[in-house]
């Protein structure tokens, strides 16, 4: 283990971290495209992962046909998306450390790039909403992850020094952006078929749900 003081707090990214969704952002972005003349493909979609809304809106605005707006593109991807929500969609593993740490009295938040309407809905789903102390979306900041900005702002509203914070991510978007902001990155991704995901930044990488870090916390 690479750190063995106990983090003040730790903050949450959603979106492979907590919930499986990637797929539904896809198809919820993707019909929303088709009737509106643009055919949306999984190769395409790539560029879009891990943006906010207001990035995703700017690649995709000169695709699209003139006179369609910002504005209802989020307003109707986030209706769709959160009709699609299932709590099955959980991952268990961190969803449980998310409670275990409550019960400990570990101070919570959920830092994520998406827009504050579905940042709650997908806590509220997951039976988390409650436990988070605060919560810090793509808006809240002048950038998104990659950059540090999202986390720094979660480390300022929880009154404690980024270093005494843990930030838990799944991708190399979420990670760089703790990594940078000075932050206990733990990385805590979906193995592919098995293998061993590589998220080069990260304090500790986990390769099973048992290696999260309880010691420290419950020294």
């Amino acid at each position: 283990m690479k750190f063995v003081k106990r983090p003040k707090a730790v903050f949450w990214d959603i979106d492979g971290t907590l919930i499986t969704t990637e797929g539904l952002h896809f198809e919820v972005i993707r019909d929303w495209c088709a009737g509106h003349g643009y055919i949306l493909t999984e190769e395409a979609n790539l560029e879009l992962l891990g943006k906010t809304m207001p990035e995703k809106w700017a690649i995709l605005q000169r695709r699209l046909p003139a006179g369609l707006t910002e504005d209802d593109f989020r307003a109707d991807c986030a209706r769709a998306y959160m009709a699609g929500l299932r709590a099955d969609m959980m991952r268990p593993g961190p969803v449980d450390a998310v409670k275990r740490l409550h019960e400990l009295g570990v101070l919570q938040a959920a830092v994520s790039n998406g827009e504050a309407p579905v940042i709650e809905a997908n806590l509220r789903v997951l039976g988390l909403w409650e436990l988070m102390a605060f919560t810090v979306c793509g808006n809240d900041v002048a950038s998104g992850k990659p950059a540090p900005d999202p986390y720094l702002e979660a480390a300022r509203r929880a009154g404690f020094a980024p270093q005494e914070c843990m930030a838990v991510e799944d991708s190399i978007v979420g990670v760089t952006s703790a990594a940078r902001g000075g932050l206990i990155t733990l990385a805590w991704p979906e193995a592919a078929a098995g293998a061993p995901v590589e998220l080069p930044g990260a304090t500790l990488t986990l390769l099973d749900d048992s290696d999260f870090p309880w010691a420290v916390f419950e020294a």
